[in-house]
């Protein structure tokens, strides 16, 4: 991994660990230029590609199955939209979400990477977190490339949307296949109820990413658009590079 510092210097960093992450070059002469212009203070690679295709592809089908499920629960008047074509468009964002679900699977196997994964030390971590967010301490305890409540949204996540998609699949073949998984819920009327608590989830977890996502730290989430970083010389001491857990 190559970083850029502040006095326009190139400082390569051994890229083990690193996952899929791209090495970044600029030649000095153009980092030279930037930092007299003092446009630039320190650039690394946060985000490779594969993580922001599947960020906001992930996003936007997630998004768009807990909005036509909700109409699907409670249609809307005003829109008058057919619910066969509602329920088509459910399950097709369905299946496109479960695809890049797969996709990030099969991509963290193979690139080795635990960014996402809750840690022992990001359990211990959480009080600290938690204090930091309810304004009883100054600043976040010592992270990796995620901390300890981002890994906790995320890992739930991880673990409630394979959930809800195989029951999905057993209301979606009611009658035909997995007529056991309702039997062992009690119900279709349960099934239901789980499926909507768990749309309730997902977007109230959404909402609080994207309003962290804007109030805490804009240049992360200029990473997820460019993959870029954009930091002062001087970061915070909560942060660590992306490795932080892997050194341990």
């Amino acid at each position: 991994m190559v970083l850029v510092g502040c006095g326009g210097e190139i400082v390569k960093y051994n890229k083990k660990n690193q996952g899929s992450q791209p090495q970044l070059k600029i030649r000095k002469p153009v980092v030279k230029e930037l930092n007299k212009d003092q446009l630039i203070n320190h650039i690394e690679m946060r985000q490779p590609a594969s993580v922001r295709f599947f960020h906001w592809g992930f996003a936007f089908s997630l998004i768009a199955i807990i909005l036509t499920g909700l109409i699907l629960h409670q249609p809307l008047p005003f829109l008058a939209l057919p619910y066969s074509k509602v329920f088509v468009m459910h399950v097709g964002f369905g299946w496109l979400a479960s695809a890049f679900f797969i996709f990030r699977l099969v991509d963290m196997l193979m690139h080795k990477d635990k960014t996402l994964l809750l840690s022992w030390q990001d359990i211990k971590n959480l009080p600290k977190v938690f204090a930091y967010y309810f304004y009883l301490r100054s600043d976040l305890p010592p992270y990796g490339q995620y901390n300890s409540g981002q890994k906790v949204i995320f890992t739930s996540w991880f673990l409630l949307f394979p959930f809800l998609v195989f029951i999905s699949l057993a209301s979606y073949w009611a009658g035909e296949r997995l007529d056991w998984v309702i039997k062992l819920l009690g119900g279709i009327q349960v099934l239901r109820i789980i499926k909507y608590f768990g749309a309730i989830y997902f977007a109230s977890t959404i909402l609080l990413h994207i309003y962290l996502g804007l109030t805490e730290n804009l240049s992360k989430l200029q990473s997820m658009v460019t993959g870029y970083e954009q930091k002062n010389c001087e970061k915070s001491p909560a942060y660590q590079r992306p490795d932080y857990h892997t050194k341990r």
